[in-house]
Parts: structure tokens; C-alpha cells; sequence
């Protein structure tokens, strides 16, 4: 099937975290269609299993708890072995915690930035040298309105993903000339099943905020996701790029 991206992505090769949610299954299911050569990555093992069996074309799966010591090296080794390069990294993986600030535990607050901000740092390290070995890598995490506009009781994942944003600025500062990009996807609030765990009444009152009127849906992140993995988006480099109907308070 030819696509306005059918030649960009010839034999280009994606890591994803997170595979198993919403997002990042969108994104891998986009990547898919698209023949990119996939290395997923997720905690859940049976979903992560499942993914292997509906991407049939070079696509491989890990089960692995990023918070595990050393689970960044396996998954760029994993990767190397599997395809011998790695074009495009999505760390997309995040857990979030929901608690009043005086309340957060240093336990909580460690595991946050563990999976949010400190592996996603370790996966761009331990990808670069490859991308730089092909003048060549797209690198795009997954943040959060969160993270810029903060909000009431998510103290310690607005600040994990506005450190991820922040890092993201200074390396694609460092690499812009290597022909390496940078970027972030900032979601509001998007169609997942962490959506349908908040109480309806505040849904809709945050809905009538929107000036969209409705909230995003995975799709339109894996679009954009697409699109900022591709060599049309070169000029694209250290971005916070909202997706959140214009949702702004």
C-alpha cells in the first residue's frame, strides 16, 4: 500500500516502550502498517506476547519492567541483534502516580522518575552511539500537558515529565548538526483506559474546557508520532508539540 511515507521509512528500524497502552499501541500499529521493523517493548507479559502474534512482519516483542537495573542495555542489544541499526526511539513507557503532594512518598517519587524520566535518559544514551553511526535518529518521548501547565495532585509525574522535556531541549541541542532530532509529544487528555478510571462528572467538566470539545484519541498522537519520525519533519528539532484540543489552564 502506497503511502505519502512509503519511501521514507524503507527499512527503517523503531524501538517502542510501552507497546501494550493505548498510545504506544497505536503507535506501534501506525509504525506497522507503515513496514517499519519494530522492537516493542512492555511490563505486561501476556500482552506483550499478543503483540507479536497480530504484527507478524519483522516485529519482535520484550516483557521487561524497565525499572529493572540494566533493562535499557538489553533492549538497544535486543534491537542491534535483531536488525543490526536502530533509526527511531519512542519512550513512550510512564507510570502515573496521583497523590497530594504532602502525601508523596520518597518510594513513589524515586519510582516515578525511575520509569519517567531516568530510563527514558538512558535509552537516548544508549541509542545515540548507533544513530550516530548513520547521521541518522529520530528521537521522540511521550510527556505530558503535565508537565508545563502542572496539575492538583500530580506533583511527581508533572515534574518527571517536565525534566524529560527539559533533557530533550539540551540533547537535541547537541546533535541537531548529527542530523539526530529530538522532540516531545505533549498529550492532554486522551481516550485510554486511564480515562475511563476518572469520575465522568470532572471528564465533562474538564471536557467543557476544551475548545475542541472532546478529548484526543491514541490515533492522533501515532500521527504526529509518524510524521515527527520521518526525514519531513528534519527541520523539527527540541519541540514540546501539544496535542490537547487547546486546552489550556
Amino acid at each position: 500500500m502506497k503511502t505519502e511515507y512509503s519511501n521514507y521509512f524503507d527499512n527503517k528500524v523503531a524501538i517502542i516502550t510501552g507497546a501494550t497502552g493505548d498510545i504506544g499501541l497505536a503507535i506501534a500499529k501506525k509504525f506497522h502498517d507503515l513496514g517499519i521493523k519494530l522492537l516493542l517493548t512492555g511490563k505486561n507479559e501476556e500482552k506483550t506476547n499478543n503483540l507479536s502474534k497480530n504484527m507478524v512482519n519483522d516485529t519482535y516483542t520484550i516483557s521487561i519492567d524497565l525499572s529493572l537495573p540494566g533493562a535499557e542495555t538489553k533492549i538497544i542489544k535486543s534491537t542491534i541483534d535483531k536488525f543490526g541499526k536502530i533509526d527511531i526511539l519512542i519512550n513512550n513507557a510512564a507510570i502515573i502516580h496521583g497523590g497530594l503532594f504532602i502525601k508523596t512518598s520518597d518510594e513513589m517519587l524515586r519510582k516515578t522518575f525511575e520509569i519517567n524520566f531516568f530510563k527514558p535518559y538512558k535509552l537516548m544514551q544508549n541509542v545515540l552511539p548507533y544513530m550516530l553511526k548513520n547521521k541518522f535518529g529520530r528521537i521522540i518521548n511521550i510527556t505530558s500537558l503535565a508537565g508545563e501547565i502542572g496539575d492538583a495532585g500530580m506533583s511527581a509525574y508533572s515534574a518527571s515529565k517536565a525534566a524529560l522535556a527539559a533533557a530533550s531541549k539540551s540533547i537535541a541541542a547537541e546533535y541537531g548538526k548529527r542530523g539526530i532530532t529530538v522532540n516531545c509529544i505533549a498529550p492532554g487528555l486522551i481516550e485510554t483506559k486511564a480515562l475511563k478510571t476518572i469520575n465522568p462528572a470532572y471528564l465533562n467538566l474538564i471536557k467543557n474546557q476544551i475548545p475542541s470539545r472532546r478529548f484526543g484519541t491514541p490515533e492522533e498522537i501515532a500521527s504526529l508520532a509518524t510524521y515527527l519520525a520521518s526525514e519531513k519533519s528534519a527541520y523539527i528539532n527540541g519541540q514540546i508539540i501539544n496535542i490537547n484540543g487547546g486546552l489550556y489552564r
